[in-house]
């Protein structure tokens, strides 16, 4: 079976990815410490894909997503919800527009 090419990642991507990059950062955990705690959990990314993931080069599959939030301590719909940190839109720019400073998309979530 061969790999198919993925597309840029979507509004759910670029939440999660800048969702992980902020908790990250807030907690002082550095790509080898998140590592080692999915490691923990039976879900290893390895610290390559974790950058990978911050600069949206990866996506991150269910199974990720499930891991991610759990070394959190989140539930996934939280990771998949808009950073509300933005100072500019808040998470919640105006529907059919994006935040230029996060990059947050005002589309509707289906």
């Amino acid at each position: 079976m061969s790999e198919t090419r993925r597309g840029p990642l979507g509004p759910a991507g670029n939440n999660v990815r800048r969702n992980v990059r902020r908790l990250r950062e807030q907690r002082l955990w550095g790509y080898k410490e998140v590592e080692e705690r999915l490691t923990r959990l039976g879900r290893p990314i390895p610290a390559t894909g974790l950058s990978a993931i911050d600069a949206g080069e990866r996506h991150v599959d269910v199974d990720d997503l499930v891991a991610l939030a759990a070394i959190f301590d989140l539930s996934v719909e939280e990771l998949l919800q808009p950073p509300a940190d933005c100072g500019t839109c808040h998470g919640a720019p105006p529907r059919g527009f994006m935040c230029m400073e996060c990059e947050t998309s005002g589309l509707p979530n289906y």
